[in-house]
């Protein structure tokens, strides 16, 4: 048998466009298969929060008391035969200005506002007349009346802004519960200071120099009514003699604070190894 392979049939054009289709079909598998690999791209993981919401402040706390006092007093002389009404002294008194050590706590509810509590270690300040009445000559300018160790605790919401990079200032405003933790006698014998709530005012500014790590400096403005209350006198040469003398005080201190502040409260990220 004889095979017998014949061109009449496709003629030229038709041969040569059957071996052009092949050539293209292997070229076409040898690009497909010789092109690189395309990697999908690494996601990009969110940015890590390093903000701490906790944070606690320690510094220097200078005390200026510009309080206002008013004294009321009994005559000791008409004491023993029943006078017991108080009178205007004719003097008033003011609260000595104290330097102290004072901290501060607090916590951030969002990222500009914050909840603050305030303390300082507690001092004793004198309390002395102001004023001269001749009506009292017992009792002079300057009298140191007694010494009281007063303290205030302000608790306040501050508004903390953001727009000055690592400086954050902050104003707001809350309450102040005040009371004396002891007394001691002087002029006057036994007395007694009473507890108050006052408003206070809270302005400052926080310079960041990491994200744990900052400077502060604070001031306090303390708006309050104080009672205070001693049971007798003491008369230069007679000793004690029983007398009712009551003080009545706006005690309005500025509280003037700088130190340090350390923010916490977010654990630090770990950095995993492969």
């Amino acid at each position: 048998m004889r095979f017998h392979l014949s061109f009449n049939k496709w003629g030229a054009a038709g041969v040569l466009s059957l071996i052009a289709a092949s050539c293209g079909a292997v070229g076409s598998s040898a690009s497909a298969a010789d092109l690189p690999s395309v990697k999908e791209p690494i996601a990009v993981a969110p940015a890590a929060d390093d903000f701490q919401p906790f944070f606690v402040k320690i510094g220097v706390t200078y005390a200026i008391n510009t309080s206002t006092s008013q004294l009321w007093g009994q005559n000791p002389a008409l004491y023993r035969f029943g006078a017991v009404q108080a009178f205007p002294a004719g003097v008033g008194a003011t609260i000595g200005n104290i330097t102290t050590i004072g901290f501060e706590s607090g916590y951030f509810v969002t990222r500009n506002i914050s909840i603050d509590v305030s303390g300082g270690i507690p001092f004793y300040a004198k309390d002395s007349t102001k004023g001269f009445n001749p009506r009292n000559p017992t009792v002079p300018n300057g009298t140191v009346l007694s010494q009281i160790m007063p303290a205030v605790v302000p608790i306040t919401v501050l508004y903390h802004f953001d727009n000055f990079g690592p400086v954050r200032p902050y104003l707001g405003g809350g309450f102040a519960p005040g009371f004396s933790f002891n007394n001691k006698n002087a002029f006057l014998n036994n007395v007694s200071v009473g507890g108050a709530v006052g408003w206070v005012l809270q302005a400052g500014a926080e310079y960041m120099i990491d994200k744990h790590w900052g400077l502060s400096i604070d001031a306090k403005k303390i708006f309050s009514y104080v009672e205070a209350r001693g049971t007798s006198i003491n008369l230069p040469g007679v000793g004690a003699v029983p007398a009712v003398v009551v003080q009545h005080t706006h005690f309005d201190p500025w509280l003037l604070s700088v130190g340090f502040v350390y923010r916490f409260g977010l654990p630090d990220a770990v950095v995993a190894k492969y």
